[in-house]
């Protein structure tokens, strides 16, 4: 059933005044058991109530999303934390010190208050605190955890623009916070806590590298090298299950030197432009596509074959990351048949990127 979503505007550079007078009422609404979608580092989310049965169902609903797949429930202070989980180890005490708020949820036990609607039927539950201000303070206004997936329809690319937002969840939900775009651009990293050492469920910001660099050791889970578990599996984590990230137009991840990469795209574009009926988006690095664009404008072809997203600079993943989910929906806005994606390798943010690449492009990887 449709229903009448308010859109409030903000931005991080507004006084705290401002700001809590703008975020009151959606917050209120959150406390009553309503949903609202809001900014934070990582992706815009979903957000409701994680007490609360009825609430976490109007997710759900509002997404299209299976009830099996577990939610992270956001926090805006320690002491909301001690209301949810067990025990927080001492290992995970310094990993907290040293990245919250931040792009990283803990899987913990959890206590009995939090629904097993929010868990999908676990004991463990994945709590985060974003490094967001407006996030922040309408988890405080509200006075509630908030259970919030990525605030897409379920299976699209996430969210890292209002714009995306309010295009999907418009009609679905009772608020959407327009505020800023996502500084990270992938969801978080979720850590496994539960064990005498932490083990990565899906790749984000927060690296391998740099966990073992606090406490020691790190590993990643078996399932993240794979497209999904299957499909009577348990997943534990967000995104550990279903097909994720997906644009309408196939998408296929070639990896290679960027003579290769060059001559791979330089091919698919010519060849739609013998076709004349398909069109190819291509996302890779700002030095390829350059090359890329010189040799496309000596052969005159025309762009209604081809469509180019520079992913920044070789040398620093960041912006990579950044604008590749809204590449997606791009390439789909700009009625591509298909998409090609320049893979990276998978080492520190590297890991994250393919981690997303290869759920949209479901396993499809080429190295050439």
């Amino acid at each position: 059933m449709m229903r009448k979503t308010k859109i409030i505007h903000v931005n991080s550079e507004m006084s705290n005044e401002t700001l809590v007078d703008r975020l009151t009422e959606a917050a209120q609404c959150l406390s009553n058991g309503g949903t609202v979608a809001f900014p934070t580092e990582t992706v815009y989310g979903l957000g409701a109530n994680a007490l609360s049965d009825n609430a976490v169902n109007a997710i759900y609903e509002a997404k299209g999303r299976p009830s099996d797949n577990p939610l992270i429930v956001h926090i805006a202070s320690m002491e909301m934390l001690s209301e949810l989980v067990v025990e927080v180890r001492p290992y995970v005490e310094k990993l907290m010190a040293a990245f919250w708020p931040g792009p990283i949820t803990f899987v913990m036990k959890k206590k009995a208050q939090i629904p097993l609607k929010v868990t999908g039927g676990l004991s463990t539950v994945g709590i985060r605190m974003p490094a967001n201000v407006i996030a922040l303070e309408l988890i405080r206004l509200s006075g509630k955890p908030i259970a919030a997936p990525s605030a897409n329809l379920s299976g699209k690319p996430s969210p890292t623009q209002a714009k995306t937002v309010i295009e999907d969840l418009e009609g679905r939900v009772d608020y959407i916070i327009a505020g800023d775009s996502a500084e990270v651009g992938l969801e978080s990293t979720v850590l496994d806590v539960t064990g005498e050492a932490p083990i990565i469920l899906r790749p984000g910001k927060v690296t391998c590298e740099m966990i073992k660099e606090v406490v020691g050791a790190c590993s990643f889970d078996a399932a993240i090298t794979k497209d999904k578990i299957e499909t009577d599996g348990v997943a534990k984590a967000p995104g550990m299950k279903y097909r994720h990230y997906a644009p309408n137009a196939p998408v296929q991840v070639y990896m290679g030197n960027p003579t290769e990469m060059v001559k791979c795209f330089f091919e698919a574009v010519i060849s739609c432009s013998q076709k004349g009926t398909e069109k190819v988006g291509i996302l890779t690095f700002e030095e390829e596509a350059m090359v890329l664009e010189r040799m496309i404008a000596l052969e005159g072809i025309s762009s209604d074959n081809y469509y180019i997203i520079s992913a920044g600079s070789a040398k620093d993943l960041t912006a990579y990351a950044k604008i590749l989910f809204e590449s997606l929906r791009t390439f789909d806005a700009a009625l591509c048949t298909y998409i090609i994606a320049r893979g990276v390798e998978e080492v520190g943010l590297g890991e994250a990127i393919m981690n997303r690449l290869k759920k949209a492009a479901e396993g499809k990887v080429t190295r050439i």
